[in-house]
This record gives C-alpha cells, sequence and structure tokens, in this order.
C-alpha cells in the first residue's frame, strides 16, 4: 500500500459538500480541529501544516507558536509586546466586511516588510520546525513538494498578489490565469512522480484554491468552477493508483466571503473511523498503516 496525501490550501467542506464533490468527498470525510493560536483569529498555514507533518497538537512541541518570529537579544522585547500591539492596530484583520478586513492587512504587511527590513524579524523556516516529521520516518520512504515551512518558505510562494488585484495594479484575468498555470505545473509535477512508483509516502501542497476564492469572494460560479478544476484532477489521480492505495485530502482551513475559517477539511479513501478529528491526529495514523504493511 502507498500512501498519496494532497495538501489543498483553503479547501472548505461547506462548498464541496454544496457542489457534492465526489472525488473530494471519498469514503470518509469530514471537518478537522487546526491549531489557533494566540492573538489570532484565523489559523495560519505557517503554524497548521507544520503540526499536520509533526503530529503535534501544541505549536510550542512542534518548534514555534507565531507566524512571526523575532531575532534575538530583541526576541523577548517583542514576544511581550507583539500580541497585544496587533490586537490594538489591527482589530479589523477579523472584520465580517472583507474591505476593513483588507486595508488591516495591507498595514500588517507593511508592518511586517518592516521590521524583516530592519533585522528584527524572520519568516518561520524549516530549521524552526524542531520535532521529527513524518517525511524523516526511515521505514518508508517519503517524497514531498511544495510543502509549507518544510519544502518552501512562505515569502517564496507569491501569497500576496491578491493585494495587487485589489489595488488595481494586476489584472482579474491574469491573476486567475497565473494561479491555474501554477496549479497545472503542480498537477503534472504529481503525475510524474505517480508514475515513476518510487515512493511509499507521497504529499503534495496547492496554494491555488486560497488566492481565487479571496479574489472572487462576490463571484461564486468561478469559484465553483475553481473547485471543479481540482475535484476532476482528484479522480484522474485515483485512475493511476491501486486499490490498495490510501489517499488522503487535507485542508490547513475552509474559506467563506473571502474570510478563513477556523476549521480544516480531510477525505480518505479508506475509513478511519475519525470523528472530526485534530490535524496533527494524522502522522501517527498514516505512520501505523505504512509500518504494518504486508
Amino acid at each position: 500500500m502507498k500512501i498519496l496525501i494532497l495538501g489543498i490550501d483553503a479547501l472548505e467542506y461547506d462548498l464541496v459538500e454544496k457542489w457534492d464533490l465526489k472525488h473530494l468527498k471519498q469514503l470518509e470525510y469530514g471537518k478537522t480541529k487546526v491549531p489557533l493560536i494566540e492573538g489570532w483569529k484565523e489559523p495560519a498555514t505557517v503554524i497548521v501544516w507544520p503540526c499536520f507533518i509533526t503530529g503535534k497538537k501544541d505549536p510550542k512541541e512542534m518548534g514555534y507558536d507565531s507566524p512571526i518570529l523575532f531575532v534575538k537579544p530583541l526576541e523577548w522585547f517583542f514576544n511581550y509586546f507583539h500580541r497585544p500591539i496587533r490586537e490594538f492596530i489591527f482589530r479589523n484583520q477579523y472584520a465580517d466586511d472583507i474591505s476593513d478586513k483588507e486595508t488591516s492587512q495591507k498595514i500588517l504587511n507593511v508592518f511586517k516588510i518592516l521590521t524583516k527590513k530592519s533585522g528584527f524579524t524572520r519568516p518561520p523556516s524549516k530549521k524552526d520546525i524542531k520535532a521529527k516529521t513524518i517525511f524523516e520516518n526511515n521505514n518508508f520512504k517519503s517524497i514531498h513538494l511544495h510543502v509549507p515551512i518544510y519544502d518552501e518558505e512562505m515569502d517564496t510562494l507569491e501569497r500576496w498578489k491578491i493585494f495587487d488585484v485589489f489595488d488595481g495594479k494586476m489584472d482579474m484575468p491574469d491573476f486567475i490565469k497565473g494561479y491555474k498555470k501554477e496549479f497545472n505545473k503542480r498537477c503534472k509535477e504529481l503525475e510524474f512522480l505517480i508514475d515513476k512508483k518510487n515512493w511509499d509516502l507521497l504529499m503534495m501542497y496547492w496554494f491555488f484554491l486560497d488566492p481565487i476564492q479571496h479574489a472572487l469572494f462576490k463571484d461564486e460560479m468561478k469559484i465553483m468552477n475553481a473547485y471543479l478544476l481540482v475535484n476532476d484532477f482528484v479522480g484522474k489521480i485515483k485512475e493511476k493508483l491501486s486499490k490498495e492505495d490510501m489517499i488522503l485530502i487535507v485542508s490547513d482551513h475552509g474559506q467563506k466571503k473571502g474570510i478563513h475559517t477556523n476549521y480544516g477539511f480531510y477525505s480518505s479513501n479508506k475509513k478511519l473511523g475519525l470523528k472530526n478529528p485534530h490535524i496533527s491526529d494524522f502522522k501517527e495514523i498514516l505512520e501505523e498503516k505504512l509500518t504494518k504493511r504486508e
């Protein structure tokens, strides 16, 4: 048995249900609990995915518990003052009004850039993940691509193009075309690796749905088309695997009206018997299945 993990950022449980996306739903599916850290009311991608691959529910046990890391020796100062200051300045970050959220997010990004350029802060990187990941288990061969923080730092993912759209610096068709191109590129990468069959555990990550839903939160039809694209690709992938192989689909959070939801999504083609699991629960389950193979 081989295990394929499809990490799909911002895959929303309620939309998968609403549009009855068969390939995404699979045999067992549902919402997952995800880590929420103090001072942040939305799940942070840079926290959730490392907790998933390390199996650590508490981000501190994973290695770090803040999306922004402060450079020593000023670390103690910023850690003490950062969260209350952030809550005060960026209270609109989690407003229901998307326009308020956009404004506060822009301010937050300026804050991040200034503190980073000044040398006070840095983004999390692989070296900050202190706990052992599922990829480091020597009992099986793992291949992983584009996993946030472990494979790629957030700054390399071009996540902030969304604000170019809101500011009118980028046309919406070009924005969508660019992310579709990246989605298709990663799909081809995955198909190539599946065909090689030189792996026991394979994980691929896509950012595609997150920016599409942010930019098109008022256009449900275009969002549905993006979900259908993902659903169809999963159906195509299933044909390349044997019936004994396991496919696990996971998201770090959902998204509604352009706002992240505080739960994730999971779907498995194998019965796991889970009910509202924490995203960190899967590491142990997957390792057990891979180490007890006949």
